[in-house]
């Protein structure tokens, strides 16, 4: 992992940046307000001065002592210099402070402030007439002197923001630190492999990577349950496929070109017979490799489970007809439900064909489906031998058949009818009937559409 992409760098950077810029906003404002302030203030004192010059001008306009002038500005507490003029109405000036030019501090002849430069520098300056503009004093004050006084202050601002230069280590500890968390879940989860997919369990894990450390055990969860299916998928072919395939080769192996028409026959029959219970495991087993939960719960919609039931009743009526079975729907009214339809005509084609095997010659097959409290109740009843109550536990099982007596059976049907179960959240219970013989297939299938 390059540097540049550590979660670590980039956070420390953003809060540097972060201070850099809240560092730079502070200097800013606090310069514009220090200087607003500051002028503020000197510009009320170049006013105290004009109107000290004016009572002064007032009372001593012909014999004002300049020197001595200055040197009570400076006693009153004035510690920068300032330089002043009065002006006559006829344009003469008639005194000036120290350092001050012979000519107008200023073009403005107006009272208030205004800017001018001269001794290549820039100048503050107040006008204030009076006397019904007999005399204009105009008082001066130079901008380097309010500019160092600005810097000077907000370098003392600065400074202790600056001592906080050497935290800067300090922060990366801490940034370190509060990441420790995520590099304990990567650790855990380096730890996983194929065979150890357990969730990651973390003491004291903070809010922010509770949710991440959530999706990843959700995920692992996810990616468990599909490798045991591939595992139980492989199981399941080569338990399934091998018998049948290793029949039909002995079967084969069996004819030689001895073999009259008539063995000939039989054997293509056999392994015809073969081919035939083959495809149906295969499919068997295709179905059960295609049910992935999370995909299958996206294309869940509604349906009417009557259309669907009357679907499959007409598939495998050829072969109800062949044993004399006679098989019925009972609804009377619509039934719907939201679910997988595709899924649910498999589950019911399952039971269907399960109990036209098991039923004997001339049996008959009822399908009972109303809508219920929270649901659907869907009852399958047939007049087959039933099923004994110690293999009730077990039937739902992979490969497990029960003895009967019937050959063909894959013992794959009702495991996919117990997956398809799980995936709707429905319940599947087996009943033998109470008078003569028979099987009772009951489910229950949940509103999915109030969860």
């Amino acid at each position: 992992m390059r540097f540049t992409h550590s979660i670590s760098f980039r956070l420390l950077l953003m809060i540097l940046l972060s201070m850099l810029l809240l560092w730079t906003a502070v200097l800013c404002f606090t310069w514009w307000r220090t200087s607003r302030d500051i002028n503020n203030v000197y510009d009320a004192e170049l006013m105290q001065v004009a109107r000290l010059l004016a009572v002064a001008t007032s009372h001593e306009a012909a014999e004002l002592d300049l020197h001595e002038y200055q040197v009570d500005l400076s006693q009153a507490g004035y510690n920068y210099p300032l330089i002043f003029q009065v002006w006559d109405h006829t344009g003469r000036l008639m005194v000036r402070g120290p350092d001050a030019p012979d000519h107008a501090l200023s073009s403005s002849q107006k009272d208030g402030f205004s800017d001018a430069r001269f001794n290549d520098t820039g100048w503050r300056v107040y006008t204030m007439n009076l006397m019904n503009n007999e005399f204009r004093i105009q008082v001066a004050r130079n901008h380097e002197v309010m500019r160092v006084l600005v810097r000077d202050f907000v370098l003392d601002v600065i400074k202790p923001l600056l001592l906080a230069l050497p935290l800067f280590g300090m922060l990366w500890y801490v940034v370190h630190r509060g990441l420790e968390p995520l590099r304990q879940v990567s650790r855990l989860i380096a730890e996983r492999d194929y065979g150890h997919l357990n969730p990651v369990i973390v003491e004291n894990m903070p809010a922010e990577s509770a949710r991440l450390v959530d999706e990843i055990n959700a995920l692992l969860v996810r990616l468990k349950a599909s490798i045991e299916r591939n595992g139980r998928f492989t199981a399941d072919v080569a338990h399934e496929l091998r018998t049948p395939i290793a029949g039909m080769l002995v079967q084969l192996q069996s004819t030689d070109e001895h073999s009259s028409d008539f063995e000939c026959q039989q054997v293509i029959g056999k392994v015809r017979v073969g081919l035939k219970r083959l495809n149906h495991v295969v499919n068997q087993l295709l179905t059960l490799a295609s049910i992935e939960p999370e995909q299958i719960r996206q294309e869940f919609a509604p349906m009417e489970l009557r259309e669907v039931t009357r679907e499959v009743i007409s598939e495998l009526s050829p072969s109800a007809l062949e044993k004399g079975i006679e098989m019925e729907l009972d609804s009377y009214e619509p039934v719907e439900y939201y679910g997988n339809k595709h899924l649910i005509a498999i589950m019911l084609s399952n039971l269907l064909n399960n109990s036209i095997k098991f039923t004997p010659q001339g049996g008959a097959l009822s399908i009972y489906l109303a809508k219920v409290t929270n649901g659907v109740s869907m009852v399958v009843e047939d007049s087959g031998p039933g099923i004994p109550d110690e293999s009730k536990e077990w039937v739902f099982e992979r490969r497990n058949r029960v003895a009967s007596g019937h050959g063909g059976g894959s013992g794959l049907g009702l495991s996919i009818v117990k997956e398809i179960c799980k995936l709707h959240r429905a319940t599947i219970t087996l009943k033998d009937k109470s008078e003569g013989s028979g099987l009772i297939v009951k489910l229950f299938l949940p509103d999915l559409t109030k969860n």
